[in-house]
């Protein structure tokens, strides 16, 4: 929805190293939802940059031992992500940055849970992924404000 405003770029979200397989149900409810709510932000911030990716996480199996553990599919085996993220940095008009994270499991999600409840500590999705938000937003600015669950 980010790049309706031509064909050729429409068409360019299509490449395989941009997409990951996710529930039809999340697709289209929850997560659809988060991707609006993502876009709305950028009439109210001065910069809002977005990160977006899959999750392998582990969960606790019949025998109270943590596995990670996914489905593959097609003829190539290729893994479907357990969860996804998505990561929004707020750059303020006042200069403060505004972190905000969110994990959605990859499976039907009611759309009627608000969006608050799949704010989680950013860390946990640096730790899940590889990947450092903070210590690179720590580069440009020390007004950093973290959003979790249950903090405004």
């Amino acid at each position: 929805a980010n790049h309706k405003w031509s064909q050729k770029a429409m068409q360019d979200t299509f490449y395989l190293s941009n997409v990951a397989p996710q529930v039809p149900h999340l697709n289209q409810n929850a997560w659809n939802n988060l991707e609006k709510y993502s876009r709305s932000l950028a009439r109210n911030n001065k910069n809002v940059y977005v990160c977006t990716g899959p999750l392998f996480l582990p969960r606790m199996e019949a025998d109270g031992k943590m596995y990670v553990k996914y489905q593959v599919i097609g003829k190539n085996n290729v893994a479907v992500p357990t969860h996804f993220f998505k990561v929004l940095i707020l750059e303020k008009e006042s200069g403060e940055i505004e972190l905000r994270s969110y994990v959605m499991p990859n499976s039907p999600v009611d759309e009627n849970i608000p969006l608050e409840r799949f704010l989680v500590p950013i860390e946990s999705i640096e730790r899940a992924s590889g990947l450092l938000f903070v210590p690179n937003i720590l580069k440009k600015t020390s007004n950093l404000k973290a959003i979790t669950a249950g903090k405004k």
